[in-house]
């Protein structure tokens, strides 16, 4: 499930800026929570779109520190704490591709296939 996660958010950034020419030199922290699987993938996906909207960071790699994407014992919520690597967007060194404002609230998936995971989030641009 990480890896779905990590790829979904990588898609993600790569519908805004042309990754190849983005560069790993500084990293953002991202925290998010839910109390079930779409709810933490639309709050994932918020965060990170925050990130690149608010602070202007073209990511390029993601690293999980904690992914709990089943429910605990005493019922907390899911959580994730990622470490997004790459760069400050330079809009004359980076090919921005796309003004995303949000992620949509319907349409959001997250389904196991026995040993992977498929994740799908629309955007609304």
């Amino acid at each position: 499930m990480p890896e779905a996660f990590s790829g979904i958010a990588i898609a993600l950034f790569g519908a805004m800026v042309d990754q190849t020419s983005v560069v790993e030199s500084e990293v953002r922290e991202v925290r998010a929570h839910g109390g079930d699987l779409p709810t933490l993938l639309h709050r994932w996906l918020d965060e990170c779109l925050y990130v690149h909207d608010v602070e202007g960071f073209a990511c390029r790699s993601i690293e999980f520190a904690v992914f709990e994407g089943a429910p605990s014992a005493g019922g907390e919520t899911l959580r994730l704490h990622a470490f997004l690597r790459g760069e400050p967007l330079d809009r004359d060194r980076h090919e921005v591709r796309a003004t995303v404002r949000g992620i949509a609230g319907t349409g959001l998936l997250v389904e196991d296939l026995g040993g992977a995971f498929r994740v799908r989030a629309g955007l609304d641009l």
